[in-house]
Order: C-alpha cells, then sequence, then structure tokens
C-alpha cells in the first residue's frame, strides 16, 4: 500500500470507460489502490485479483481486456502469468505493475510480449497506457481478424477445385492455384510471367478474344466456354469467368480469372449426341417409354416401321399400340413384369407396320430406375428377323422335308404319328401305317435314267396326295419307300378300302418324259394300338407286313402279323451271318445235269451254289440270293461262283475226263459291272479253258433293264467265244426284236411254266411257242425243272433240244460231278 503514489488520477473521459481487468497481485490492499486508481481516472472497473497459477488459469475462461501484474509475488510469477497469457490469447495487453522491478527486468518483460511497465511509486504512466494499449489491442485483432479472413481466402483459393490464375493489367500471370496446376500439368513456376496463351488450344478464332477483351476491358465479367491445352497437348474444357479487379481509383488492378473443368460434361454430351445418331442411323426400332408404355422417343428406324413422319407426334402412343394384339398382350403380361423384376426381358415378338402387316422382330426390353430405385421408365430396341424367320423356316423345312418331292420326310414322319397315337388314346380311334415300296423302280430307274426315276417319285408324291384326306399325312421313308399316316379310322375293313382305293389310283399310268410308265405298290399295313404300342414299333411292323407283300407278288397289300416279327429277327441274323460266309469259305458249288434229248448224252452241268451255314446245315439259295442282291454282296459272290465253277472244270480235265460245259449264272448287278468281261477273260486264260466251254446265264429282265449297254456287253463276251443263255424266258418283258439283235445261243424255258405240263394248256401253249422261237431265232432250247416222265414226253415231242430237272439228276457236290462224269453213262437208257 505504501508503495503507490499520493495523487488523484487525471479524468480521461467526460463518460466512464468500462473495463474488464484481471490483477495479478498478492496484496488486497495493493489491488484496490489500483482499482480505485483507475476508477478515478475514469474507468468503470470490472475486475478479479488472483495471486497464483491455477487462480490465474481459471480466471482466463472469460475474456478480460487487460491484465495487469506484479511483477515478485510469494506464490506466483509476473513473468509466469505473462507467458501462460500470451500461449492463451497474444492481443490481451500486459502491463507489469510492480515496485521492485528494475529497468533490466521490465526489458526483458517486454521482449517477452508484455506491452509496458508502471512503478508502483508512480501510476501517472498508467492511465496512459491502458487506454494507448486498448486501442492498440483493437486494432491487433482487426489486423489479425484480416489475417485470418485473408489466409481463410487463400486457403480457400488454393484448395478450390476450380482453377483460379491472376494477372496484371497486361495479361501477366502473377498466381495460379494447385488445381489451375492439375488441370493444366503446367507449374506455378512454369506460369508466372506468362501470358494465358499458354495454355491456348488454337480452337477459339480472334473473334473470340476480341469480344473478351472489349468486355474486360470496360470493367465487365466476361463468361464463356474456353477449349485450352494442357502441357500434353490434350484439349479440356473450362466454363470460365474473367473478372477486373478495380483500385481506389477505378483503374484495373488485375484480371481474375475462375475457370470450371466440364470435359467430362463435354465428353458426356458428345457421346450422348453420337449415342443419338447411332440411335437414328440403326436399322433397328429403339424407343424409350414411361414407367407406363407411353412412347417418349421413337428412333428414324421406329418411324419407318410405323409408318409415322419425322415431326409427327409420338406422345399419345403407347408401346402397345405399335404391336399386334398377342405381341401386345405378351409384353403387358410378360415383358414388362419380367423386366421389372430381372432389369430386363428378350424374346422374338412383333411389330406391326405401316399396312397392318406383321414384322418379327427379336425384342429387348430394359428397365431403368431412379436414385430412388423406383422405375423411371423402360427402353426397347427390336430388331427385324424377317429374313432370319425365313431362312429359319427353309432350314426347318429342309430338315423335316424331303428335297426331291417336297413331302415330310422321317422327322416330320415320327413327329406327326405320335401326335396322332396322342390323339388316338384321347378320342379312342384307329390309327393306320401304311408303307409302300414302288415295285421295279430299279428296273425303271436304271433303263429310263435317274432323271426320268427323279420324275417319276415326284409324280407318284403328288399322286399320293391328291388321293388322300388333308388330316393323312404321306411321307418320303427314303428311296422309292413312302409311308401314310391315316388317323381318324374306325375299322380295320377301312383301312382295307382304302388299300382298294389306292390301289386303283395308281391304275392309270405316269407320264415320264419319252413314255409312259406304270407303277405299283408292295404296301404293309400297321394298326394302332393292335400292332404297336409307339410310332417306332407301328413303321417296323409296317415295313415287315410291306415285306411279306413283296413276297407274294407285285401291286399286293399286307396287314402286320406276329410272326413277321420273329422274321425279321431271322433275316437280321442271316443278313450278319451272310457277310462273313465268303471270308470263311462257307459257300460251296453244286451242279445239276443238263441232258440232250437227241441222244441222252450229258452235255453240260448248271453251277449252283449252296450255302453251308456252320448252325443251321446246307441253306439253299432261294433263301439268301434276294439279300445277297440286296446287300450288294452278289457282286464278290457272283466272282466266286464263276472262278470256282472254271477251277472244278480245270480238276475234271486234268483228271482226264470228257470234256463238259459249265453254266455259270450272272446277275444283274454283274452283268453291269465294268469289270465283268475282263474277269471271265481272265479266268479262261487261268484255267487254260476252251471259251465255248462256258456259258454265261442272264435273266430276261436282266438284260431288258438298259438295251444298248446289255448290246454292247453281250457282245464283247460273244467275242471271247463264251456261250450266251437267256434264263427265266417269259417271265420277263422281252421284245422279240431286242432278242433277235443279241448274240445269244441258248434259250431257258422257266420251270414255272414247265411244271403243270402237259395239263395247263396255257402253259402247254407258251413252252410250244417258245420252242418254235427259240429254233426260229437259231437258238438251242432247254427246259428247267423238268420232274416228270409226262413232262419229258410232251418237251420231246415238240422238240425241245435240251432238259434239266429232278426228273434225270438232283444238284450234286463236285466230287460226286467228277464220279458221275468217270461213269460216263447216260441218264435215260
Amino acid at each position: 500500500m505504501d508503495e503507490f503514489a499520493e495523487g488523484t488520477a487525471p479524468i480521461l473521459a467526460a463518460e466512464a470507460v468500462p473495463l474488464h481487468a484481471l490483477i495479478v497481485e498478492d496484496s488486497e490492499n495493493d489491488a484496490l489502490l489500483l482499482v480505485n486508481y483507475l476508477e478515478k481516472a475514469g474507468f468503470r472497473m470490472d475486475w478479479q485479483r488472483v495471486d497464483t497459477e491455477p487462480a490465474f488459469l481459471h480466471a482466463l475462461d472469460q475474456p478480460w481486456d487487460i491484465v495487469l501484474s506484479d511483477y515478485s509475488m510469494p506464490r506466483f510469477s509476473g513473468g509466469r502469468a505473462l507467458n501462460i497469457l500470451r500461449q492463451h490469447d497474444p492481443d490481451v495487453p500486459f502491463i507489469f505493475v510492480s515496485g521492485t522491478i528494475g529497468e533490466i527486468t521490465a526489458v526483458e518483460g517486454m521482449k517477452a510480449g508484455a506491452q509496458d511497465y508502471v512503478m508502483k511509486g508512480n501510476l501517472m504512466r498508467l492511465v496512459p497506457a491502458v487506454h494507448r494499449e486498448l486501442e492498440e489491442a483493437g486494432s491487433r485483432r482487426q489486423r489479425r481478424a484480416a489475417e485470418e479472413n485473408l489466409r481463410q481466402l487463400s486457403l480457400v483459393v488454393e484448395q478450390a477445385t476450380d482453377s483460379v490464375f491472376i494477372t496484371d493489367p497486361q495479361g501477366n500471370i502473377q498466381y495460379v492455384n494447385p488445381s489451375f496446376e492439375r488441370l493444366t500439368g503446367y507449374s506455378a513456376a512454369e506460369t508466372i510471367g506468362h501470358t494465358p496463351a499458354l495454355i491456348k488450344s488454337g480452337w477459339h478464332d480472334a473473334a473470340f478474344y476480341k469480344r473478351m477483351w472489349d468486355t474486360i476491358l470496360a470493367g465487365n465479367s466476361f463468361e464463356g466456354t474456353f477449349v485450352n491445352c494442357r502441357k500434353d497437348g490434350s484439349r479440356f474444357y473450362e466454363e470460365k469467368v474473367i473478372t477486373p479487379l478495380l483500385d481506389d481509383e477505378r483503374h484495373i488492378s488485375h484480371f481474375v480469372s475462375t475457370g470450371r473443368d466440364i470435359t467430362d460434361r463435354v465428353h458426356v454430351e458428345e457421346a450422348r449426341a453420337q449415342l443419338l445418331a447411332i440411335l437414328e442411323a440403326t436399322t433397328d426400332f429403339i424407343a424409350i417409354m414411361d414407367s407406363k408404355g407411353q412412347l417418349r422417343y421413337l428412333n428414324h428406324a421406329g418411324r419407318i416401321m410405323l409408318g409415322l413422319g419425322e415431326t409427327e407426334s409420338i406422345s399419345d402412343r403407347n408401346i402397345a399400340d405399335c404391336q399386334p394384339e398377342w405381341a401386345a398382350q405378351r409384353l403387358l403380361f410378360e415383358s414388362f413384369p419380367l423386366a421389372r423384376r430381372k432389369g430386363a426381358w428378350h424374346g422374338e415378338s412383333a411389330i406391326r407396320g405401316k399396312d397392318g402387316e406383321e414384322i418379327p422382330v427379336s425384342q429387348v426390353v430394359v428397365t431403368h430406375t431412379g436414385k430412388d430405385g423406383e422405375l423411371a421408365f423402360y427402353s426397347t430396341i427390336a430388331r427385324d428377323i424377317t429374313e432370319r424367320k425365313q431362312f429359319e423356316g427353309e432350314l426347318q423345312r429342309q430338315a423335316t422335308h424331303d428335297a426331291l418331292t417336297g413331302l415330310p420326310n422321317r422327322v416330320l414322319l415320327q413327329e406327326h404319328l405320335a401326335r396322332e397315337l396322342a390323339r388316338s388314346d384321347r378320342f379312342h380311334f384307329l390309327v393306320a401305317v401304311l408303307f409302300l415300296d414302288v415295285d421295279n423302280f430299279k428296273r425303271i430307274n436304271d433303263s429310263l435314267g435317274h432323271a426320268a426315276g427323279d420324275a417319276l417319285l415326284c409324280s407318284v408324291a403328288e399322286r399320293l396326295r391328291s388321293y388322300l384326306r388333308p388330316s393323312d399325312l404321306v411321307a418320303r421313308y427314303g428311296g422309292d419307300e413312302f409311308t401314310i399316316v391315316m388317323g381318324e379310322i374306325g375299322t380295320v375293313e377301312d383301312v382295307s378300302l382304302i388299300a382298294h382305293k389306292l390301289r386303283e389310283a395308281f391304275s392309270a399310268p405316269f407320264s415320264i418324259p419319252g413314255q409312259e410308265v406304270y407303277v405299283a405298290f408292295s404296301t404293309g399295313i400297321s394298326i394302332y394300338p393292335h400292332d404297336g404300342s409307339d410310332a417306332e414299333s407301328l413303321l417296323k411292323n409296317a415295313d415287315a407286313a410291306m415285306y411279306k407283300a413283296k413276297l407274294i407278288g407285285r401291286n399286293q397289300y399286307q396287314f402286320y402279323a406276329p410272326d413277321m416279327n420273329a422274321r425279321g429277327q431271322e433275316l437280321l441274323t442271316l443278313e450278319t451271318s451272310l457277310r462273313r460266309a465268303l471270308e470263311r469259305n462257307e459257300f460251296v458249288l453244286y451242279y445239276q445235269p443238263q441232258q440232250a434229248l437227241a441222244d441222252n448224252e450229258v452235255i453240260g452241268f448248271e453251277a449252283l451254289i449252296r450255302w453251308q451255314h456252320p448252325e443251321r446245315g446246307l441253306i439253299e439259295p432261294v433263301e439268301f440270293i434276294a439279300m445277297l442282291e440286296e446287300t450288294g454282296l452278289i457282286v464278290p459272290v457272283g466272282a466266286w461262283v464263276l472262278r470256282e465253277a472254271c477251277a472244278h472244270y480245270k480238276s475234271c480235265r486234268d483228271a482226264g475226263y470228257k470234256p463238259i460245259r459249265i453254266s455259270v449264272n450272272v446277275s444283274a448287278r454283274q452283268f453291269v459291272d465294268l469289270q465283268l468281261v475282263k474277269m471271265v477273260q481272265d479266268v479262261l486264260l487261268q484255267h487254260n479253258m476252251l471259251p465255248e466251254h462256258l456259258e454265261i446265264e442272264i435273266t430276261e429282265s436282266t438284260v431288258m433293264q438298259d438295251v444298248q449297254s446289255a448290246g454292247e456287253i453281250l457282245a464283247a463276251l460273244d467275242a471271247l467265244g463264251v456261250r450266251l443263255a437267256i434264263d427265266d424266258f417269259g417271265t420277263g418283258y422281252s421284245s422279240l426284236a431286242y432278242l433277235k439283235r443279241f448274240p445269244l445261243d441258248v434259250l431257258k424255258i422257266d420251270q414255272i411254266f414247265v411244271q403243270d405240263l402237259p395239263h395247263d394248256a396255257n402253259d402247254s401253249a407258251i413252252v410250244e411257242a417258245s420252242i418254235s422261237l427259240g429254233h426260229k431265232l437259231g437258238l438251242e432250247v432247254i427246259a428247267e425243272g423238268v420232274a416228270t416222265a409226262e413232262q419229258l414226253a410232251f418237251l420231246q415231242m415238240h422238240g425241245c433240244d435240251m432238259i434239266q430237272g429232278y426228273y434225270f439228276g438232283r444238284p450234286m457236290s463236285a466230287k460226286d460231278m467228277m464220279r458221275f462224269i468217270a461213269d460216263g453213262k447216260p441218264l435215260l437208257g
């Protein structure tokens, strides 16, 4: 208390100045004297005294205008208080008011941040110091606030995503922010001092830049889209604002440019424009619809499909209006719901064209959702697949129809038959399967040519179609085989009537280029459900019945009987064994003698093939010759017969026996084999056989299949010197004019005409006429199948030259033939 000088403090203001003061003082009295002094000087004091560090820290929780502190105190230090205050708030004035502080200490305190010091003994400087420091503290706060604002502004510019650069009035760059550096690729160091021409792309013309300068030099902001160039040469797009800054005298001091990179947006817009151009150029139907299917966009191709003009409004059209009824229903009840669940639907549909025609399309419907996940709109693309549908239809037809006749093939036959069986089960009617095979088609095809054969098959197909009901199906099964499926049959008798009707339908000839041809069928019939429970078994059983019909004769039909399956299995097993028989040497030759009636001498033997089956024993040719023909094995087997017969001839000759003639049958397939003549020649040379001792027998029907070719082959064989015989005379359709031209030696009367002699008048007349005809043509005549004395007497009476049959000698093995020749006895005494 004694330290403070006496005296009255000056009044510095008319009105009391509020002062919120924190007094660091250990003496309560000194603090009161100090407050009293200041109040007398015109301050309205709001104060607090502290004398410890914790109390000081606690007091700093509230704001203070000034801190007045003693320097040296028992429990606290003024220096420590200054240090704490400066860390807390650097702008609050701090004045030492002490009676013990020296000049040196005071100077150090001011260096540490104190604003002033006043000696307790002389307070005259206190009031001016307080006023001064309060004013300077306000200035410091304003300056610091301004600096903070500038710092924050700089931070905003530095951290802004927009590019910013500042130039002087001449356009020289003085500042660029980091976004500018990132956008352009130029660093601040590379940019400052240059003009913005550094990033000029050449995209804009001089008029653009003149308009910019005219605007900003007039003191106005310029806004525009700039296309500039990065350091790496790539272009970028900016929405830019260039603003002039004016000084106090309204002169331009700087230009500030702020730019927003819109490159991605421009590219998106360009891509959108390109996409729109593509959508408009594509030939696919493309539309955008709202959630209810109302059209919001339709491309050029879509307008063409629908017959709409380019400017015609689509706002009142629904996508369902663009499609036929069935397609619209599918769209509304299948496509849209499925697209909503899965995001997309695709399938085949149709667009209704401008003339109402249906245009088949492959369509995709896609859903598009908003940010809320709800449906926003649909889009659809529909591609015209008319050509593909036509192509698929043609492929389907090719897959299910015969290329030659246009009839359904086996595939469609199976499908149709399966459907008919299902209908039969439901409506309880019979289904008939007719398996037809053209009789003698091979002969027709070989004699008239393949083109004529194809034309005949087409005519047959057309006639079959014309005589059947629309609900019936006729298919080409393969080759010369046709299959008919007939549903809604009441009784089996109805099928018989249909078979008769078909037979009558083919009684009229077909006109084939060059001549008329008569066609007959062998027909097998199976009935559902009697003859099979499925399509496969019905077709198999009808096929078996057809083969049975062929055995009966031409132009016949047969219903299926169960035992035919057993026979079919037997034939299949037989065929398998037959294919191995030749390589296993299971074939053997038997020989039947031929005797001249003039002197009862044996003049030759006919070689007859037998099959020595390892399990079934000796099999007659009637059981396997047809199968040899069908499988093509007849050619190698026939060649074996010729070689084997000539080898047996050589054995007889080498044994010193009387020379004999060997007759060998040549099948139709062998006869047309180009190697036949050479093979005969080679065999003759191999066995040193006189040509006249070999007789080649050819059936009448074989030589008539191709008369010109047959004549050439017969002439070549005749040139070798072998004898030529027409076998089975009377059973074919030979023309006497052709027979006369052929170089023949022997005419053989078929046993079918001999077996009923002399009781059958027709057979008697045929045999008599055949003998007479043969002699008039200069041919020897031999009768086959002679089995009785009556038949022999008839043939002798009418001048037949030779006979062959069981009455004189059964077929015998090669060893028995040699013994027979060795005996040298005639068969007739």
